[in-house]
């Protein structure tokens, strides 16, 4: 057994994890489907999906240096308190008729505001408890029990909305997020680096400024991770509309398809998680961009329903190598005091996904979700093809 498995602290993060993800995935499933729903139009899932990262760019600093101040383990288990409220606020109101694109796109960006700041928190923590030595097994391990939780949300969120409604669908991510809280709630190492006690927030802030523009791995780690976000992770704009109009399913169908998003992403985190201490991290990642364009490339062009789920998890495989890849890399070249900055750089890089999400819903309002998602393919290529000849001159 892996180290980090004996860990306890480890292993409660872990499956709190997995049901907060759970919820973030049904979210994702709801949030889709209601804004085509309702619109008829993929540039509105767009609209929606971006109002969902929107958050990461414009508080990815100071969520990064909240991590870096605040008590990570008593942070985690608030924030999913936060989120059970939002959720059943929105079950409320869904249930006393006041259901509307407008709602669906409030809901979304708050949600998204609590996400921004559980990313870097959670992650950051991680390494809090387990260490640098076995950070890439960890954080791919983290990946599969998260992508197991997705895989439970959008079957959960894609079947309840189908056949019960979409309050029964918001319930189930409250209960989600319940579970996580409780789950949570049972950390005990503390995660708060004492190097940053007492210093101003303010300086926390410049002092991650300070680092993202002196740090060149981190700035070229962030500028490849934001790429990768806006013409990689934005495919999910496209899948309702392939899903209803070349596929011909329903919501439980795309609940399908975002299934096979967490199988996919699941399965390379479990690859990752027993390569260990994974050399030539960068090499990796570059060839990772590149698989992800071909596999987008295939998902463009899919005829069916089965060959649609392949190709999916063939684009979720490459996403989620790509997040624990650049994950690990950022928190092992700043010092022990900046981890939480790192991941904020990381949110930062998030915060690009809303360009990827609305420019795949334009083209696809113009010439179809097949020629958005083969032409963001082309991008990926081209840019994993210029991240290899970076990273053989300067090594990441």
């Amino acid at each position: 057994m892996q180290a980090y498995l004996r860990n306890r602290e480890f292993r409660c993060l872990s499956i709190g994890s997995a049901w907060h993800a759970a919820s973030f995935q049904g979210e994702q499933v709801l949030v889709g489907v209601l804004a085509y729903q309702l619109t008829g139009s993929t540039q509105w899932v767009g609209i929606a999906y971006a109002l969902a990262f929107l958050p990461m760019l414009l508080i990815g600093i100071p969520a990064g240096a909240t991590a870096d101040r605040l008590d990570r383990r008593r942070l985690l288990p608030r924030l999913e308190l936060v989120q059970i409220i939002i959720m059943a606020v929105m079950a409320a109101l869904y249930a006393y008729g006041f259901g509307s694109l407008p709602l669906v796109l409030v809901f979304t960006f708050v949600s998204g505001c609590v996400r921004a700041m559980v990313h870097p928190v959670r992650l950051s923590y991680a390494h809090d408890v387990i260490g640098a030595s076995q950070l890439v097994g960890a954080l791919g391990f983290l990946s599969v029990t998260s992508r197991i939780g997705q895989l439970i949300g959008a079957l959960a969120a894609g079947f309840l909305f189908e056949y019960r409604g979409a309050v029964a669908a918001l319930i189930a991510l409250v209960l989600f997020h319940a579970v996580a809280f409780v789950l949570l709630s049972k950390l005990q190492t503390g995660g708060q680096p004492k190097e940053i006690i007492g210093v101003p927030f303010k300086e926390t802030c410049i002092e991650y400024l300070r680092e993202l523009r002196h740090n060149p791995v981190l700035w070229r780690l962030t500028v490849l991770a934001s790429i990768v976000e806006v013409f990689g992770f934005s495919f999910a704009t496209a899948l309702p509309e392939l899903a209803a109009e070349r596929l011909r399913v329903g919501s439980d169908g795309l609940g399908l398809l975002h299934g096979a998003r967490s199988i996919g992403g699941m399965l390379a985190a479990l690859a990752l998680t027993y390569c260990g201490a994974l050399n030539a991290k960068s090499m990796v990642y570059t060839g990772v961009i590149v698989g992800f364009g071909v596999s987008l490339l295939v998902l463009a062009a899919v005829p069916s329903l089965a060959l649609a789920l392949i190709a999916v998890a063939l684009v979720a495989a490459c996403a989620a190598s790509c997040d624990v890849l650049v994950q690990s890399m950022m928190q092992l070249c700043v010092a022990d005091k900046l981890r939480g900055r790192a991941m904020g750089a990381w949110v930062l890089a998030l915060g690009a996904g809303p360009v990827g999400h609305v420019e795949v819903g334009l083209l696809a309002g113009f010439a179809g979700a097949g020629a958005a998602l083969a032409t963001n393919a082309v991008v990926l290529l081209l840019t994993g093809a210029l991240a290899y000849a970076v990273v053989r001159e300067r090594p990441l």
